[in-house]
Parts: C-alpha cells; structure tokens; sequence
C-alpha cells in the first residue's frame, strides 16, 4: 500500500543579482520570532511525518535551504554551508554566518549542514553522525533540491518506511536533484540507529519535505 506525499509545483529558482550588496541576502535570512516559530512548526511536522511536503514563506531570492536552517540554528551550533563554484552561493554562505553568529565548522564537525548545491555520496559519508551515547550531536541537513513530488523522467522515487508511517504502509514521496547515489549513502549512514543524520529537503518555492534517521529510505524498485 503507498501513501502518495502531496504534490507539489516546479518553481523557477530565485536568485539575487550577482554583486547584490550583502546587507540585502542577510536581511532576506533573518527570521523574526513569529516566522521562526511558523518554520519550526512545519519542519518539526516534516520530520514527525517522513515524507510529507510543507511549505516555508521563503523571500524572494533566498535559497529555502538556508532560510530554513537560519530559523533553528543557534549561535553555539557549528555551521557548515556547502557551496558551488557560483560566487553567488559563497555569498549567501557569507550571509548565513553574517545572519546568524554562528561559527563556521569544517564538514565533518559540522551540527547544522546547509546544502546550496547538490548532495553527493561523498558529502553523506563525511557528516557527523553522532555517537551511541550522544547520537543528538549527529548532523541536521538542509538541502536545496528542484522539486517535491513530482513524477518527471529524472525525479528519485523514494519509499519511506518507519516512525511516522502508518505501519503496514509505506510513503512515497518523488524527488528532483537527489541522486540514487546519495539516496543509498544516506540509508547507510542512517543504517547504525541511534546514530545518524536528519535531512531537510527544500525547494526554491519554500516546499519542505523531511527525512529523520528513523526512516528506512529506499529507492523504487530497490530492495
């Protein structure tokens, strides 16, 4: 039996003109109490129900992933931003620090990752996962991915099983800009509970879907 997680539509990605003055990229990742409280809501929802999608009020211009994490992110908490050769994506890193006076962390000390471009297996492999007795410092995701719940040519169709899943069912949910590779790297790293990661997936258009450490994460089709 599959539970179908709600579509949602491709948006075009929203950008900053490159050379925008910083200022203006830290103002569009502040998040006041309300708005915080709002994002927390519903990323906490994506993460108690794997698999649903929800959406964030992202500004125009900011990359959702990092409008997300900005929200939770506390200034004691190592940050890592993972970033393409774009300046533009080492700008908005810039203002992810700027905006939240977190400290900046290489990858694999990293508690909060935010994801400005494509996962790779590599990054998943690399992310701290915790320990059997502290498995909470275990790394909380955010990624930038094209689309939520579609069904295109090149969407990953996954089924999620596990907490929050009705038992006996399985949750599909389509995902566009997360490689097979990845997907089957984050099962392994999920694979030694209670150590592991959590994986916010977000849209340009503010759709946010969750993937906790509890989930069985596997791709159709694949046992």
């Amino acid at each position: 039996m599959t539970d179908r997680a709600a579509g949602t539509a491709l948006a075009p990605a929203h950008r900053v003109p490159s050379g925008a003055p910083d200022a203006q990229r830290i103002r569009a990742l502040r998040r006041t109490p309300q708005q915080s409280q709002l994002d927390f809501t519903a990323l906490l929802d994506v993460l108690a129900r794997p698999g649903r999608v929800r959406r964030l009020a992202v500004p125009d211009a900011a990359p959702a992933a990092a409008v997300a994490a900005c929200g939770l992110i506390d200034v004691e908490v190592p940050v890592h931003v993972l970033t393409d050769p774009d300046p533009d994506s080492a700008a908005w890193a810039d203002a992810v620090y700027a905006a939240t006076g977190a400290q900046r962390a290489e990858l694999p000390a990293a508690r909060t990752v935010i994801a400005l471009r494509p996962l790779s297996p590599e990054d998943i492999a690399t992310l701290n996962r915790g320990t059997p007795l502290d498995p909470e410092i275990g790394a909380r995701v955010f990624a930038q991915v094209d689309a939520l719940g579609r069904e295109g040519p090149h969407d990953t169709e996954l089924l999620l099983t596990g907490p929050g899943v009705p038992d006996g069912t399985q949750r599909r949910l389509t995902v566009r800009g997360l490689t097979a590779d990845t997907v089957t790297a984050l099962a392994a790293a999920n694979a030694a509970f209670p150590r592991g990661v959590d994986l916010f997936l977000t849209t340009p258009d503010g759709a946010v879907a969750g993937l906790p450490r509890t989930t069985r994460v596997r791709r159709s089709g694949k046992d």
